[in-house]
Protein backbone atom coordinates (compact mmCIF):
# COMPACT_ATOMS: atom_id res chain seq x y z
CA UNK A 1 0.00 0.00 0.00
CA UNK A 2 1.38 3.40 -0.96
CA UNK A 3 0.34 6.34 1.57
CA UNK A 4 0.23 9.65 0.30
CA UNK A 5 2.04 12.20 3.01
CA UNK A 6 -0.13 13.86 5.09
CA UNK A 7 -2.63 11.15 4.80
CA UNK A 8 -3.45 7.94 7.21
CA UNK A 9 -5.90 5.77 6.02
CA UNK A 10 -8.90 5.35 8.42
CA UNK A 11 -8.02 1.61 9.63
CA UNK A 12 -4.27 2.31 10.08
CA UNK A 13 -5.28 5.96 12.08
CA UNK A 14 -7.52 3.77 14.32
CA UNK A 15 -4.90 1.15 15.05
CA UNK A 16 -2.41 4.04 15.76
CA UNK A 17 -4.36 5.72 18.31
CA UNK A 18 -5.50 2.60 20.29
CA UNK A 19 -1.66 1.71 20.45
CA UNK A 20 -0.03 5.05 21.38
CA UNK A 21 -2.38 7.50 24.03
CA UNK A 22 -0.37 9.06 26.19
CA UNK A 23 -1.38 8.67 29.74
CA UNK A 24 -0.41 9.36 33.31
CA UNK A 25 1.49 6.34 34.77
CA UNK A 26 0.31 4.62 37.87
CA UNK A 27 2.86 5.54 40.56
CA UNK A 28 2.17 8.82 38.96
CA UNK A 29 -1.49 8.96 39.86
CA UNK A 30 -1.11 7.21 42.61
CA UNK A 31 1.01 9.09 44.54
CA UNK A 32 0.84 7.33 47.79
CA UNK A 33 1.06 3.73 47.17
CA UNK A 34 4.36 2.80 49.36
CA UNK A 35 7.46 1.61 48.08
CA UNK A 36 6.76 -2.22 48.84
CA UNK A 37 3.99 -1.94 46.52
CA UNK A 38 5.90 0.09 43.58
CA UNK A 39 8.22 -2.55 43.55
CA UNK A 40 5.89 -5.60 43.93
CA UNK A 41 4.17 -4.25 40.71
CA UNK A 42 4.20 -6.93 37.60
CA UNK A 43 2.10 -5.73 34.91
CA UNK A 44 -0.96 -3.05 34.20
CA UNK A 45 -2.89 -3.97 31.73
CA UNK A 46 -4.33 -0.58 31.47
CA UNK A 47 -7.47 -0.37 28.37
CA UNK A 48 -6.33 3.35 27.33
CA UNK A 49 -3.38 2.09 25.43
CA UNK A 50 -1.46 -1.10 24.47
CA UNK A 51 -4.50 -2.20 22.33
CA UNK A 52 -3.47 -3.28 19.25
CA UNK A 53 -6.64 -3.87 16.77
CA UNK A 54 -7.83 -4.42 13.38
CA UNK A 55 -10.62 -2.06 12.73
CA UNK A 56 -12.61 -3.27 16.03
CA UNK A 57 -10.81 -6.66 16.74
CA UNK A 58 -8.25 -7.15 19.40
CA UNK A 59 -5.61 -8.98 18.37
CA UNK A 60 -3.30 -8.21 22.08
CA UNK A 61 -3.14 -6.35 24.68
CA UNK A 62 0.07 -5.08 26.40
CA UNK A 63 0.70 -3.93 29.97
CA UNK A 64 2.84 -1.08 30.92
CA UNK A 65 5.12 -0.95 33.92
CA UNK A 66 4.16 1.82 36.90
CA UNK A 67 5.75 4.96 35.10
CA UNK A 68 4.27 3.65 31.84
CA UNK A 69 6.65 2.36 29.79
CA UNK A 70 5.65 -0.28 26.95
CA UNK A 71 5.95 -4.13 28.57
CA UNK A 72 6.36 -5.81 25.26
CA UNK A 73 7.33 -8.79 26.42
CA UNK A 74 4.52 -9.82 28.08
CA UNK A 75 1.52 -8.67 25.63
CA UNK A 76 -1.52 -10.97 26.06
CA UNK A 77 -2.00 -11.87 22.35
CA UNK A 78 -5.97 -13.44 21.14
CA UNK A 79 -6.02 -16.87 21.30
CA UNK A 80 -8.75 -18.91 18.40
CA UNK A 81 -10.50 -21.95 19.89
CA UNK A 82 -11.60 -24.19 17.91
CA UNK A 83 -13.32 -21.94 15.18
CA UNK A 84 -14.13 -18.93 17.19
CA UNK A 85 -14.57 -15.74 15.38
CA UNK A 86 -11.95 -13.09 16.03
CA UNK A 87 -14.89 -10.92 16.88
CA UNK A 88 -15.27 -12.53 19.99
CA UNK A 89 -12.89 -9.86 21.30
CA UNK A 90 -13.37 -6.28 20.35
CA UNK A 91 -12.55 -2.80 21.63
CA UNK A 92 -14.91 -0.11 22.15
CA UNK A 93 -12.38 3.14 21.73
CA UNK A 94 -13.34 4.20 24.98
CA UNK A 95 -10.59 1.57 26.80
CA UNK A 96 -12.83 -1.28 26.97
CA UNK A 97 -12.38 -4.87 25.94
CA UNK A 98 -15.48 -6.72 25.46
CA UNK A 99 -15.60 -10.38 25.74
CA UNK A 100 -18.44 -12.29 24.12
CA UNK A 101 -19.23 -15.78 23.29
CA UNK A 102 -22.61 -16.70 22.37
CA UNK A 103 -22.86 -20.57 22.83
CA UNK A 104 -21.32 -23.02 24.42
CA UNK A 105 -19.78 -24.78 22.00
CA UNK A 106 -15.74 -25.74 21.95
CA UNK A 107 -15.29 -22.46 19.44
CA UNK A 108 -14.14 -19.22 21.26
CA UNK A 109 -11.34 -16.89 22.19
CA UNK A 110 -9.05 -15.65 24.76
CA UNK A 111 -5.88 -13.48 25.92
CA UNK A 112 -2.74 -15.47 26.50
CA UNK A 113 0.33 -14.59 27.36
CA UNK A 114 3.25 -14.83 30.03
CA UNK A 115 4.03 -12.76 33.12
CA UNK A 116 7.94 -12.18 34.12
CA UNK A 117 7.30 -12.30 38.15
CA UNK A 118 9.19 -13.94 40.74
CA UNK A 119 8.16 -17.57 41.88
CA UNK A 120 5.75 -16.60 45.34
CA UNK A 121 2.64 -17.65 47.93
CA UNK A 122 1.88 -13.71 47.57
CA UNK A 123 -0.33 -12.14 45.01
CA UNK A 124 -2.65 -9.22 44.31
CA UNK A 125 -4.39 -9.63 41.11
CA UNK A 126 -7.16 -6.30 40.84
CA UNK A 127 -9.61 -6.00 37.83
CA UNK A 128 -12.29 -3.23 36.02
CA UNK A 129 -15.16 -4.13 34.64
CA UNK A 130 -18.47 -6.75 34.85
CA UNK A 131 -19.28 -10.30 33.77
CA UNK A 132 -22.78 -9.69 31.45
CA UNK A 133 -26.06 -10.87 33.01
CA UNK A 134 -27.93 -13.17 31.00
CA UNK A 135 -24.96 -14.38 29.92
CA UNK A 136 -24.83 -17.81 27.72
CA UNK A 137 -23.75 -20.81 29.67
CA UNK A 138 -23.15 -18.87 32.99
CA UNK A 139 -23.86 -21.71 34.78
CA UNK A 140 -20.85 -23.76 33.44
CA UNK A 141 -18.97 -20.96 35.06
CA UNK A 142 -17.04 -18.05 33.24
CA UNK A 143 -13.32 -16.96 34.24
CA UNK A 144 -12.43 -13.41 33.73
CA UNK A 145 -8.66 -14.59 34.18
CA UNK A 146 -6.59 -17.16 34.99
CA UNK A 147 -2.80 -16.97 36.47
CA UNK A 148 -0.05 -20.13 36.74
CA UNK A 149 -2.26 -21.42 35.33
CA UNK A 150 -4.59 -22.35 38.21
CA UNK A 151 -2.59 -20.50 40.88
CA UNK A 152 -4.97 -17.67 41.32
CA UNK A 153 -8.20 -16.74 39.14
CA UNK A 154 -11.49 -15.13 39.48
CA UNK A 155 -14.40 -16.77 38.43
CA UNK A 156 -18.40 -15.98 38.29
CA UNK A 157 -20.40 -19.41 38.83
CA UNK A 158 -23.66 -20.81 39.87
CA UNK A 159 -24.57 -21.71 43.29
CA UNK A 160 -27.14 -21.34 45.96
CA UNK A 161 -29.90 -20.42 43.46
CA UNK A 162 -27.73 -17.08 42.36
CA UNK A 163 -23.88 -16.39 40.96
CA UNK A 164 -21.19 -16.62 43.52
CA UNK A 165 -17.52 -15.39 43.35
CA UNK A 166 -14.90 -18.42 42.87
CA UNK A 167 -11.19 -19.13 42.79
CA UNK A 168 -9.60 -22.03 41.43
CA UNK A 169 -5.83 -23.54 42.09
CA UNK A 170 -6.70 -26.71 42.26
CA UNK A 171 -9.65 -26.86 44.23
CA UNK A 172 -12.85 -24.68 43.83
CA UNK A 173 -13.22 -21.84 46.61
CA UNK A 174 -16.83 -20.01 46.72
CA UNK A 175 -17.53 -17.02 48.41
CA UNK A 176 -20.23 -14.38 48.37
CA UNK A 177 -23.38 -13.62 45.77
CA UNK A 178 -22.47 -11.53 43.02
CA UNK A 179 -25.00 -11.50 41.04
CA UNK A 180 -25.71 -7.73 42.28
CA UNK A 181 -22.91 -6.50 40.36
CA UNK A 182 -24.06 -8.32 36.70
CA UNK A 183 -23.39 -5.68 34.22
CA UNK A 184 -22.15 -3.38 36.29
CA UNK A 185 -18.12 -2.01 36.48
CA UNK A 186 -16.93 -3.37 39.49
CA UNK A 187 -13.63 -2.68 40.37
CA UNK A 188 -12.72 -6.31 41.96
CA UNK A 189 -9.45 -7.46 43.68
CA UNK A 190 -8.17 -11.04 45.15
CA UNK A 191 -5.14 -11.11 47.69
CA UNK A 192 -3.63 -14.08 48.35
CA UNK A 193 -0.59 -15.38 50.67
CA UNK A 194 0.29 -18.92 51.46
CA UNK A 195 -2.52 -19.99 53.24
CA UNK A 196 -4.94 -17.24 53.43
CA UNK A 197 -6.91 -15.48 50.38
CA UNK A 198 -9.62 -12.74 49.90
CA UNK A 199 -11.12 -10.96 47.31
CA UNK A 200 -13.58 -7.74 47.18
CA UNK A 201 -16.07 -6.13 45.12
CA UNK A 202 -15.41 -2.64 45.14
CA UNK A 203 -14.02 -2.99 48.63
CA UNK A 204 -16.41 -5.62 50.21
CA UNK A 205 -15.06 -9.00 51.57
CA UNK A 206 -16.44 -11.37 49.40
CA UNK A 207 -16.00 -14.32 52.11
CA UNK A 208 -14.26 -16.83 50.21
CA UNK A 209 -14.26 -20.29 52.16
CA UNK A 210 -11.57 -22.80 52.73
CA UNK A 211 -8.01 -23.09 54.36
CA UNK A 212 -5.75 -22.65 50.58
CA UNK A 213 -2.63 -23.53 50.30
CA UNK A 214 -1.15 -20.97 47.70
CA UNK A 215 1.98 -20.77 45.30
CA UNK A 216 1.88 -18.74 41.93
CA UNK A 217 4.92 -20.19 39.48
CA UNK A 218 7.61 -18.00 38.20
CA UNK A 219 7.14 -16.36 34.99
CA UNK A 220 3.54 -17.43 34.74
CA UNK A 221 1.10 -17.88 32.13
CA UNK A 222 -1.83 -15.85 32.34
CA UNK A 223 -5.17 -16.39 30.32
CA UNK A 224 -7.48 -13.21 30.24
CA UNK A 225 -10.91 -14.08 28.98
CA UNK A 226 -11.45 -17.88 29.72
CA UNK A 227 -9.72 -20.50 32.36
CA UNK A 228 -7.64 -21.92 29.34
CA UNK A 229 -7.52 -23.62 26.03
CA UNK A 230 -10.69 -25.16 27.16
CA UNK A 231 -13.34 -23.31 27.64
CA UNK A 232 -15.31 -21.27 30.41
CA UNK A 233 -15.32 -17.96 28.82
CA UNK A 234 -15.62 -14.83 29.91
CA UNK A 235 -18.57 -12.75 28.80
CA UNK A 236 -18.25 -9.04 30.12
CA UNK A 237 -16.10 -6.10 29.56
CA UNK A 238 -12.55 -5.48 31.45
CA UNK A 239 -10.85 -2.05 30.85
CA UNK A 240 -8.19 -2.67 33.92
CA UNK A 241 -6.24 -5.07 35.53
CA UNK A 242 -3.39 -4.30 37.57
CA UNK A 243 -0.79 -7.65 39.17
CA UNK A 244 1.57 -7.21 42.19
CA UNK A 245 3.74 -9.81 43.10
CA UNK A 246 2.83 -9.42 46.78
CA UNK A 247 0.07 -9.39 49.34
CA UNK A 248 -0.92 -5.82 49.33
CA UNK A 249 -1.87 -4.07 52.39
CA UNK A 250 -5.00 -3.13 53.21
CA UNK A 251 -4.02 0.72 52.79
CA UNK A 252 -2.16 0.23 48.97
CA UNK A 253 -5.31 -2.28 48.29
CA UNK A 254 -7.46 0.65 48.99
CA UNK A 255 -5.81 3.18 46.98
CA UNK A 256 -5.79 0.94 44.03
CA UNK A 257 -9.31 0.47 44.40
CA UNK A 258 -10.04 3.69 44.51
CA UNK A 259 -7.95 4.73 41.71
CA UNK A 260 -9.98 2.16 39.42
CA UNK A 261 -13.14 3.29 40.95
CA UNK A 262 -12.22 6.49 39.70
CA UNK A 263 -12.00 5.67 36.58
CA UNK A 264 -15.20 4.65 35.94
CA UNK A 265 -16.79 7.67 38.60
CA UNK A 266 -17.98 4.69 41.31
CA UNK A 267 -18.91 6.75 44.76
CA UNK A 268 -16.66 6.72 47.16
CA UNK A 269 -16.85 3.33 49.12
CA UNK A 270 -17.23 4.31 53.06
CA UNK A 271 -14.87 3.56 55.80
CA UNK A 272 -15.53 0.55 57.89
CA UNK A 273 -17.01 0.91 60.99
CA UNK A 274 -14.40 0.10 63.85
CA UNK A 275 -16.95 -1.66 67.14
CA UNK A 276 -14.76 -0.95 70.71
CA UNK A 277 -15.30 -3.93 73.29
CA UNK A 278 -17.88 -3.56 75.68
CA UNK A 279 -16.63 -2.65 79.13
CA UNK A 280 -17.43 -4.55 82.48
CA UNK A 281 -17.11 -3.02 85.89
CA UNK A 282 -18.45 -4.93 89.37
CA UNK A 283 -18.52 -2.38 92.50
CA UNK A 284 -19.90 -3.86 95.51
CA UNK A 285 -22.35 -5.91 93.65
CA UNK A 286 -23.15 -3.55 91.34
CA UNK A 287 -21.97 -3.94 87.72
CA UNK A 288 -21.58 -1.87 85.44
CA UNK A 289 -22.12 -2.49 81.49
CA UNK A 290 -21.44 0.06 78.83
CA UNK A 291 -21.47 -0.13 74.95
CA UNK A 292 -21.41 1.13 71.88
CA UNK A 293 -24.66 2.41 70.42
CA UNK A 294 -24.02 0.62 67.43
CA UNK A 295 -24.31 -3.28 69.52
CA UNK A 296 -27.10 -4.75 70.09
CA UNK A 297 -27.00 -6.05 73.79
CA UNK A 298 -28.32 -9.57 73.79
CA UNK A 299 -28.20 -11.96 78.04
CA UNK A 300 -28.66 -15.32 78.27
CA UNK A 301 -29.09 -17.42 81.33
CA UNK A 302 -27.37 -20.56 80.34
CA UNK A 303 -25.71 -19.44 76.57
CA UNK A 304 -27.93 -21.61 74.86
CA UNK A 305 -31.23 -19.40 75.29
CA UNK A 306 -30.49 -15.61 74.25
CA UNK A 307 -32.96 -12.52 74.52
CA UNK A 308 -32.38 -9.23 73.14
CA UNK A 309 -32.47 -6.51 75.34
CA UNK A 310 -34.57 -3.51 73.59
CA UNK A 311 -35.04 -1.14 76.06
CA UNK A 312 -31.37 -1.04 77.72
CA UNK A 313 -29.05 1.79 77.64
CA UNK A 314 -25.46 2.22 78.42
CA UNK A 315 -24.42 2.77 80.35
CA UNK A 316 -26.85 0.09 82.29
CA UNK A 317 -25.96 -0.90 86.08
CA UNK A 318 -27.60 -3.46 88.39
CA UNK A 319 -27.55 -5.64 91.21
CA UNK A 320 -25.89 -8.67 91.18
CA UNK A 321 -27.81 -11.45 92.53
CA UNK A 322 -27.02 -14.01 90.08
CA UNK A 323 -24.21 -16.81 90.13
CA UNK A 324 -23.99 -16.67 86.27
CA UNK A 325 -24.95 -13.86 83.84
CA UNK A 326 -24.03 -13.38 80.08
CA UNK A 327 -24.18 -10.57 78.07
Amino acid sequence: MTVKSGFIPATIATNFISCTVTLASLFDDVPALSSDARLALVAHYDGRTGVSTSGNVVESWTPVDGNGKSLQGIAASSIQRGNGAANLITYDRSGRLIFNDPNAAADGRYLSGTLANAGTSDFTIFWLGHYQDNAPFATSGTYAYNVGLNNISHQRDDGDEGFRVEMYNGTTYAGDDITAYDGIDTVWSTVITANTHKTYANGINLNLVGNPTNSVTANAAIIIGAYSESGYDFVGNMSQMIIFESALSNDDRGLIEKYLGDLVGLPPQPEPITLSSPELSINNGIGTLMWNSDFHLLSSNDLEEWFIEAEATSPMLWEIDKKKEFF
